[in-house]
């Protein structure tokens, strides 16, 4: 290989590499607003005393999201047990809101 053709492999990683560190601190950021606006309607919602059944399926959907994904990284039954706790605690809640309870 011709130096050219290092350098040039080698600037394209460094890039791939900035790309990644980029998509994960958006990551945080969209986590951390998304966690900002549950707490704050969570706030409105108990002030009012309403039901919180919403927020409760968002914040479900959120967890099995994770549970999901740590099961098909680790394969662990942990994190399947938990999956499927959360996938029957999300479809209650999910069939309380469409009762309209």
């Amino acid at each position: 290989m011709k130096k050219s053709q290092i350098l040039a492999a080698a600037q394209k990683a460094q890039d791939d590499e900035g790309r990644r560190t980029f998509i994960k601190n958006s990551q945080s950021l969209v986590f951390a607003m998304y966690s900002l606006g549950i707490i704050f309607l969570l706030v409105i919602k108990l002030a009012r005393q309403q039901s919180i059944n919403e927020l409760l399926l968002l914040i479900l959907l959120g967890g099995l999201g994770i549970e999901i994904e740590g099961f098909l990284k680790k394969h662990s039954l942990i994190n399947a047990l938990f999956a499927a706790l959360l996938f029957i605690a999300t479809g209650y809640i999910a069939w309380l809101i469409v009762k309209g309870k």
